[in-house]
Parts: structure tokens; C-alpha cells; sequence
């Protein structure tokens, strides 16, 4: 359910607080995908072979708010983007994800993941599962692809 909040500063502003999501193995089969606003969750098979543990625990770039994809609870990789697109590959047959929009990954720590986000709602994964994050793209004016920040 989304549920929006207008507020009046120079124009009309509405603010999307989605509501908080748990995810199992049962419901969040391999090849299933998932949004937390401009990221898109991709559970792969495993960890590509290139992981190498994460120290910062911001999934997406940037410095605003909306960039504040943080996982809280268990343990993030950074991949190869190759190996990324590969794991994607595998379990989404036909899909391709280019290696600019691969991102880190990430596995449930003793079977619990939470990824929090100010604006969106928070992901909470409970069970024995890896996840991929890419970057949402889309065209610019001039029909060139480019990644999406919030």
C-alpha cells in the first residue's frame, strides 16, 4: 500500500513512504525481483565467485536521502559487475543487466537481512537468500540510458 504526503514549500511535493515488506524463501523464490524505490532486488542461486565483503553498508551511490539504501542486518559483497550480470543471467532466463547497473550484493546473516530507507519502505528478509541490487535506468531527452538517483 502507498500512501502520499503532500506539503506546500515553493511547489507541491508528494513523498513516498511505502509500507515496510517481509520477504521468505516460500514467496521470494531464485528469479524473483523486488523494488525498494529506484533499486531493483534480484534474488540470484548464490554468491558470484568474485564477492568480496563490503565495509560500507550504503547499497546505492550518492549523498541525498534518496540514495540511503542501508542494509542494517546482514552482510554485503561487492562482485564483479560481470559476475553479477552473469548470476542474474542465470535464474532470469533472457534477461540481461548491463554491467554499468550491477550493483553490490548481499546475503541473509543467519537467515535475516533488513534493508531500511527513509522515503521507502523497509525490506526485511528472513531465510537462507543472496540478493542482487541493480540500478534503475532510464532514457534521457535524448534517448541515451542513464542510471536513476533518487
Amino acid at each position: 500500500m502507498l500512501t502520499a504526503i503532500s506539503t506546500k514549500l515553493s511547489q507541491s511535493e508528494a513523498i513516498v513512504n511505502d509500507s515496510p515488506r517481509t520477504f521468505t524463501e516460500a514467496d521470494f523464490p531464485v528469479g524473483t525481483v523486488a523494488h525498494q524505490g529506484d533499486v531493483i532486488l534480484v534474488r540470484i542461486a548464490s554468491l558470484p565467485p568474485s564477492a568480496r565483503p563490503r565495509k560500507i553498508r550504503q547499497l546505492a551511490i550518492g549523498d541525498t536521502q534518496g540514495s540511503r539504501h542501508i542494509l542494517k542486518k546482514g552482510t554485503a559483497y561487492d562482485c564483479s559487475p560481470a559476475d553479477v550480470s552473469a548470476a542474474i543471467a542465470a535464474v532470469c532466463a533472457g534477461v540481461h543487466v548491463a554491467a554499468a547497473y550491477c550493483g553490490p550484493v548481499f546475503c541473509a546473516k543467519n537467515g535475516i537481512a533488513d534493508l531500511v530507507h527513509p522515503e521507502h519502505g523497509n525490506h526485511h528478509y528472513r531465510g537462507d537468500m543472496t540478493i542482487a541490487v541493480v540500478y534503475q535506468r532510464n532514457l534521457d531527452s535524448e534517448e541515451r540510458e542513464q542510471r536513476v538517483q533518487d
